[in-house]
């Protein structure tokens, strides 16, 4: 395959419920990012990512089969063929039509999901960050709930004022999300450091 001199489009709005599930996960979301900046291979990222090449292939293969990546170029080393992908896009914004209501708060809370389970993995290998873990259960009149949100609106803008370059990567998850213990009242698990 001869190098092909492709460039990324600036943005890329994901409508198509595979393309957005593709997406969301915090380690593809992370290959997207450098494959936008360069075209490489499987063990590039690999490496920068501190895992094995095995344990992110199926990644590559999802993001390509939905075509937010795509192969450049191939180069025979010999023993074997250095595959070369990059980014469809350089930044991707998820859409949700109007019909897909249901399907928007389920596939939230899955992007919520998989943003944890990386998170367990990454605190598994490495325990020296915090932690800071609050599970909180409250009944909620419906006129409350867009107060609510404007007082998290709030608290993410100035958890954001703390990002800094030489900052270790952090994230804030604040989820409001029907809970089907309605008989229990304003239960909560702390779990402090």
């Amino acid at each position: 395959m001869a190098n092909i001199n492709f460039k990324p489009k600036k943005l890329l709005v994901l409508k198509e419920e595979a393309r957005i599930k593709a997406y969301v996960h915090p380690t593809r979301i992370a290959i997207l990012r450098m494959l936008s900046a360069k075209k490489r291979t499987v063990s590039n990222i690999a490496k920068e990512l501190g895992v094995h090449p095995a344990n992110i292939t199926h990644h590559f293969k999802r993001l390509e089969k939905v075509g937010l990546i795509r192969l450049v170029e191939k180069r025979d080393i010999g023993k074997n063929i250095e595959k070369y992908y990059r980014s469809v896009a350089r930044n991707f914004v998820v859409s949700f039509d109007k019909s897909g209501k249901s399907s928007k708060k389920a596939l939230t809370l899955s992007i919520l999901r998989n943003d944890l389970t990386t998170a367990i993995g990454t605190v598994s290998r490495d325990n020296r960050h915090e932690v800071i873990t609050l599970i909180k259960i409250a009944r909620i009149l419906p006129g409350h709930v867009k107060p609510l949100q404007e007082k998290i609106m709030k608290l993410i803008s100035e958890f954001t004022k703390y990002d800094s370059p030489g900052g270790k990567a952090y994230t804030i998850n604040i989820s409001v999300y029907p809970n089907e213990t309605d008989h229990i009242s304003r239960e909560e698990i702390i779990i402090d450091k």
